[in-house]
């Protein structure tokens, strides 16, 4: 009999966590071992015809070849110098900022 009274207890006792657990699960999403919640990250719309009048280049290229130092149409170069120029740089801190890109 001191079995079933702890079977009995031990199922009670379960019944009475269930209901909150379940309303746990229902407000929490699960989520895989390690990964974290990340804030939204606010991104510069920037017109691509606009950066190649700062960099000198004649047009966008469709890819980037990767060569060193990046040509003036490389789209990683013209992307890199209209964000400094949606920034606020102007000048020579603007030249600075198109040279860093080419030199990346």
């Amino acid at each position: 009999m001191a079995s079933g009274a702890t079977t009995a207890s031990w199922v009670d006792a379960l019944a009475r966590l269930r209901p909150r657990d379940r309303a746990k699960a229902l407000t929490d999403p699960p989520r895989k071992h390690g990964q974290v919640e990340r804030p939204a990250v606010t991104r510069l719309t920037v017109d691509p015809k606009r950066a190649c009048a700062i960099t000198g280049a004649k047009r966008v290229k469709k890819k980037c070849c990767r060569s060193t130092p990046r040509c003036k149409g490389c789209p990683v170069v013209l992307m890199r110098a209209a964000r400094a120029a949606e920034s606020g740089l102007t000048g020579k801190d603007l030249a600075k900022a198109v040279k860093r890109a080419r030199a990346a």
